[in-house]
């Protein structure tokens, strides 16, 4: 399990609800690879703990396959 800190959590979900559209469906990895690709995230956050982020940005989530 990764650390993450409640000030990068909390950041990080300021980050998705500007910048990803609420009304549209995310897939955490993807949301989790990009944010890593930008360098606004750690590569050690897990995909649960994306999860975790999009829930508390309000974001809908692809279900998972």
């Amino acid at each position: 399990m990764s650390c993450l800190t409640r000030e990068l959590q909390k950041q990080l979900v300021r980050y998705v609800q500007r910048n990803t559209r609420i009304d549209s469906r995310c897939d955490p990895a993807s949301v989790r690879s990009d944010l890593i690709s930008q360098g606004l995230c750690p590569s050690s956050v897990t995909e649960s703990q994306m999860r975790q982020i999009l829930v508390a940005a309000g974001v809908k989530q692809t279900l998972p396959n």
